[in-house]
């Protein structure tokens, strides 16, 4: 059991090793960094951010709202999760060392699981199971957030990797739970289409 940890430790530093020191490129340096760090903008959070919400919500009324308090719920479960109970219970330190090259902000604490990777996939797998087209463009800005994780040199793989899986888990319940009590069906256009058929 020992020998397997030791290999899972090792193949996860030496892939992290791979993703911030050596799959990297100017581009990127600029973009990763900027992207996981959207959620501290003034511009996204103040700006942006509510006018899409607003511009959505207008769109579809109520049944946008239900997938934003889902969302919501989802995230801030997967949050608490991570952040109160599994973070202190396996107690693992961030990357550190010569071998980092932190492309933003240092960040303390502990680094298992990832909020960031629990907290974008939740609200994916919310997102993808009510508006069934956009689920990949969810999931891959999703997977694009967990990844950034690593490349600015703040969560091994390992984390973000059980950080998406603890996020599909805590998004997929609430979605599922909600689909089947109708809290987050099809609008009335859509039911009026299938009662047609």
């Amino acid at each position: 059991m020992a020998s397997l940890g030791a290999f899972l430790a090792g193949m996860d530093q030496a892939l992290f090793e791979k993703i911030n020191l050596s799959w990297t490129h100017p581009w990127l340096d600029a973009f990763f960094p900027w992207l996981t760090d959207l959620d501290r903008s003034r511009v996204f959070v103040f700006g942006a951010l509510p006018v899409i919400l607003a511009w959505w919500i207008y769109k579809h009324r109520g049944r946008a709202v239900k997938i934003l308090l889902a969302m919501v719920l989802a995230v801030g479960v997967c949050d608490a999760v991570a952040y109160r109970f599994i973070k202190p219970l396996v107690g693992r330190s961030r990357p550190s060392g010569i071998s980092v090259a932190l492309r933003t902000r240092h960040h303390g604490g502990l680094g298992f699981p990832s909020n960031h990777a629990a907290n974008t996939f939740a609200g994916a797998a919310v997102l993808g199971m009510a508006v069934p087209h956009a689920r990949w463009p969810a999931m891959a800005m999703a997977g694009l957030v967990a990844y950034s994780r690593v490349y600015v040199g703040v969560h091994y793989p390992f984390d973000v990797l059980v950080g998406a899986m603890l996020g599909l888990l805590g998004g997929g319940l609430t979605g599922s739970g909600l689909l089947r009590y109708g809290r987050l069906g099809a609008g009335p256009s859509q039911n009026r289409t299938r009662q047609r058929s």
